[in-house]
């Protein structure tokens, strides 16, 4: 059994840090040694108390900006990662998300010699984190994309979901549902999301609009969730509340436990984890994306969604009345409602199950640790992304482009 480092880049709710959680806890009981590394900015944040709940050990890390040098690399992150590796003896780091990746790859990579697997869930890889290093991403696009400028294919293991206590008998709704005035005949939109603006925020706002298109008494849209962009999409709701006269769209605010929100859903209206969490409730989904992307979870979809996970990129025609007319659809049928959530839950199990991706995640534990990397080989690929990060950021585009068709051949 290994003793296993897991970086997770900062605790705030979000499902990239819930299925590192999820993941962590499984490999503990799997007979590992896991110890939790997080930074932080302000306060720890929700997911500090989940860590400690499921008793595994954290180890804080407070930091500021990125630090402008080298690759945006962190030297506190990187001396305070090398140290707790070495006080730990551990003999495998794994991080989530790029910037943590790279402080691991300085600290106990490069200077421990450790080995190093690292999990990006975001939509895009940058070219200038190291190529050998064990690699996973959520979507087979992404996984097709890496492979043309890395030594090793990534490792596809979408987003898993623990299919045991996210389930339609898991929780009650009924708590949930009459604290927030849902009555038998109101039908549900949810969203639970961190309230972010670069990849959340628009889509939001787009379903508040279209809850005012549609004007329709039975609907309520409850947004479940905290962060930057809450008080800009609050005013959105309190706008349209105002216009219909009622309470129409209802800002619940974070949960540290969601589940009664995904179980009081009728129709969920969600992104990434929190999109594969809904359809383990068997609820019925429609995928917002940005640029006015929002498109139905059904037997026709599902191959498009299964390539590029559940999020989307739109035309840059962000008018609501796409996603007004997605909404009418669900909310005209229950048995339409029934039969897509039935979908859901199947494709679920069969397809994202915690087990699965566990499974999956020791094989490239077994793979990093059988592939040691030599000091020479560590200092090669410190060059080859010094030179690569001086490309793209600091020569002129001309000059750019034609090192990297020489270098890098494209």
């Amino acid at each position: 059994m290994a003793r296993i480092l897991i970086g997770i880049h900062h605790l705030e709710l979000g499902g990239c840090q819930l299925n590192a959680l999820d993941m962590a806890i499984t490999m503990r009981n799997r007979g590992h040694y896991v110890v939790i590394f997080a930074t932080h900015f302000n306060e720890p944040g929700p997911v500090a108390e989940l860590i400690q709940s499921a008793g595994l050990p954290l180890v804080l890390c407070h930091t500021y900006n990125v630090w402008p040098g080298l690759l945006s690399v962190r030297p506190s992150v990187v001396a305070h990662l090398t140290r707790v590796a070495r006080d730990y003896r551990v003999d495998l780091v794994h991080t989530y998300e790029h910037a943590l990746g790279l402080d691991a790859f300085y600290g106990p990579h490069l200077l421990l010699g450790l080995p190093l697997v690292y999990t990006i869930y975001s939509m895009s890889i940058p070219r200038w984190l190291p190529r050998y290093p064990e690699f996973v991403v959520g979507t087979q696009k992404l996984a097709e994309e890496a492979t043309a400028f890395r030594q090793r294919r990534p490792v596809l293991i979408e987003p898993p979901v623990n299919t045991d206590i996210d389930a339609p008998d898991a929780v009650d709704p009924c708590d949930f549902r009459t604290a927030y005035g849902l009555t038998d005949e109101t039908v549900v939109l949810t969203t639970v999301s961190r309230l972010e603006p670069s990849m959340k925020a628009e889509g939001i706002k787009r379903a508040i609009a279209a809850i005012r298109l549609l004007d329709d008494p039975r609907l309520r849209y409850v947004v479940v969730g905290d962060g930057p962009s809450f008080a800009d999409i609050q005013d959105d709701a309190k706008k349209v509340n105002a216009v219909l006269g009622r309470t129409a769209v209802i800002m619940v605010g974070p949960m540290l436990d969601p589940r009664p929100a995904y179980a009081a859903t009728d129709v969920a209206l969600c992104m990434g984890g929190s999109a594969l969490r809904a359809m383990a409730f068997a609820k019925p989904l429609i995928v917002l994306g940005i640029c006015g992307f929002s498109k139905p979870f059904e037997p026709s979809t599902a191959e498009e969604f299964f390539a590029d996970g559940f999020y989307g990129i739109g035309s840059g025609d962000t008018d609501p009345w796409p996603l007004a007319e997605q909404i009418r659809a669900l909310a005209a049928s229950n048995d339409l409602r029934i039969g897509l959530g039935t979908f859901s839950r199947q494709v679920v199990l069969n397809r994202f199950s915690l087990k699965t991706a566990t499974d999956r995640l020791e094989n490239v534990y077994t793979n990093a640790l059988a592939q040691r990397s030599s000091p020479a080989n560590r200092w090669i690929e410190v060059a080859w992304m010094a030179s690569y990060w001086t490309a793209v950021k600091v020569l002129p585009k001309g000059l750019k482009n034609r090192i990297r068709k020489v270098l890098w051949g494209y």
